[in-house]
């Protein structure tokens, strides 16, 4: 459009009075007051290094369906710095089985943005409502490691499981019922009587009222979409965290996992073969956070919206970082003092906390099933194949990768 005729004024944030306020660059005023949204005007955000983005702007009907109904930036804790402006679909051809506005209306409600502050159990009364971490558990990325942590040593009430470890194995061959229970297993670990690695077992796990319960110390599941679902109309909220890696790095790690395992479906198969077979898995992320399904073409208007479902939602670990990244989600969510219930181990001492903290230090530098396979060179015949495949993935993880540095200052003030 005209830029003449724009009106950009820019959000700041005032730490005497905590509030946000407004600049209106055209005429060099401020106000407290929020612009109103209409034609031709255009809000920016700052980034910490001082460079502006467009933080929100008016949306014609032909692209009303990117804008995220949420976008609440006067309640957040901090400034606003999602740093990329959001591409106007307007641009983008949107198919005609995709509706945008459906997707946003499922987290609206249900996972609270990550700039957000946490709300706890111990301040319903400011919040009037309480956050449970959910971890988005994409395979082939850590996850393994997390959930020691979380068992072992946070000693948390564990809603799902891989399935990967003995624990977990035990878990999913009990008795799943609509009502909420907890089982201590053996060596200490608490699971709650539920199965989240089905759409289906997330819609039980509603129905016995998961989301409202407040039980579960941590959510995990691979169904970040359905996973909101526990969420609606209950009042609470889920806090989405995740652990990102290299997409063709994560499927040659499935690969060799397989191989390892003795899967059924990869013997005789070399990993050429399995780069072009419909097993190896395409854009699995984007279709996670959309809740697309494997025969859905991907395009330009479906990354769009699984990225900016993403960038607004998901606090980023990424798997080059592991221990930062753990600490940076131990940090916000409280882990190593906050539980639903005493869960506190009979061999821990006074010292519990430099306990857990050393146990997940322990944990996250050595990790949970690590194996060495051979390099892939990036000019190879699989990893052009695979990254052929991941296209919109491959734009997802470098997308994760700079938000996770600006996602720094939600950690930069906590204790």
């Amino acid at each position: 459009g005209d830029r003449a005729n724009i009106d950009h004024w820019v959000q700041y944030f005032d730490q005497s009075s905590q509030q946000f306020y407004y600049f209106h660059k055209e005429t060099n005023t401020t106000s407290w007051a929020k612009p109103e949204m209409v034609q031709g005007v255009v809000l920016l955000g700052l980034t910490r290094s001082g460079s502006e983005y467009v933080l929100e702007e008016y949306k014609g009907e032909e692209d009303a369906a990117v804008e995220v109904a949420d976008d609440t930036s006067d309640e957040a804790g901090v400034e606003e710095i999602e740093g990329e402006e959001m591409t106007s679909t307007s641009s983008i051809e949107i198919p005609s089985n995709f509706d945008p506005q459906v997707i946003f209306e499922q987290y609206k409600d249900t996972m609270w943005r990550w700039n957000h502050p946490y709300r706890i159990p111990e301040r319903t009364e400011v919040w009037g409502g309480i956050d449970t971490p959910v971890f988005w558990h994409i395979p082939n990325s850590g996850v393994t490691t997390v959930e020691e942590i979380f068992e072992h040593c946070y000693h948390m009430v564990i809603a799902g499981t891989t399935g990967s470890n003995n624990d977990g194995k035990i878990v999913l061959e009990r008795n799943i019922t609509e009502h909420l229970s907890v089982y201590t297993l053996e060596d200490g670990a608490h699971y709650l009587n539920i199965n989240l690695r089905t759409p289906a077992g997330i819609n039980l796990a509603r129905k016995a009222g998961l989301g409202k319960s407040g039980v579960a110390d941590v959510i995990l599941t691979r169904y970040i979409f359905n996973a909101a679902d526990l969420f609606r109309d209950t009042g609470h909220t889920g806090r989405c965290f995740t652990f990102v890696r290299h997409p063709v790095e994560r499927i040659l790690s499935k690969f060799y996992t397989m191989k390892r395992n003795k899967a059924p479906e990869v013997k005789g198969i070399s990993l050429v073969a399995y780069a072009k077979s419909d097993m190896a898995e395409g854009n699995w992320m984007t279709r996670m956070l959309i809740n697309a399904t494997d025969n859905d073409v991907i395009t330009p208007a479906h990354y769009q919206v699984a990225k900016e479902v993403f960038g607004r939602k998901c606090l980023v670990g990424l798997m080059d970082h592991f221990e930062e990244s753990m600490g940076r989600f131990s940090k916000f969510f409280r882990f190593e003092s906050t539980h639903s219930i005493n869960t506190k181990s009979k061999g821990e001492t006074a010292n519990f906390l430099e306990e857990r903290r050393q146990c997940a230090h322990k944990l996250a530098s050595s990790g949970v099933n690590r194996h060495q396979y051979a390099k892939i060179s990036h000019d190879s015949v699989i990893w052009k194949e695979l990254e052929r495949k991941n296209k919109y993935d491959i734009e997802l993880y470098d997308y994760a990768k700079a938000i996770y540095y600006q996602q720094s200052v939600v950690y930069e003030d906590l204790q």
